[in-house]
C-alpha cells in the first residue's frame, strides 16, 4: 500500500512536536522530504525552519486561501485562446 504524503500545513503543532521529540535527530531536508510544502507554494526551502516560511513553519497556513496575497504563491495560468493558428 502505498502512504499518502501528509504535507507540512496539514500538520498539527502538536504533531510536529511529537515527531520532533520521537525524531530527535531529524534535520529539517529530512523532514521536509517527509512533510514536504504545499504544491502551490514556490517559496524555496519553505519547511525549513528558521530560514523558511514563518507563516508555514508557526503553523498558520492551514489552506491555499491563506496564501493568496503571497509572491511565492504559484498560480495556474488559464490558456488563451486567441483563434490564431500556432498560439
Amino acid at each position: 500500500m502505498i502512504e499518502k504524503i501528509k504535507f507540512f500545513h496539514e500538520l498539527t503543532e502538536k504533531e510536529f512536536m511529537k515527531i520532533k521529540k520521537d525524531n530527535p535527530h531529524m534535520t529539517y531536508a529530512e523532514f521536509a522530504l517527509k512533510y514536504p510544502q504545499p504544491t502551490w507554494c514556490h517559496y524555496p526551502d519553505a519547511v525549513y525552519g528558521i530560514m523558511g516560511c514563518w507563516s508555514l513553519v508557526t503553523f498558520m497556513v492551514k489552506d491555499k486561501k491563506y496564501c493568496k496575497g503571497c509572491d511565492c504563491l504559484i498560480k495556474r495560468k488559464k490558456a488563451k485562446k486567441s483563434g490564431k493558428a500556432g498560439e
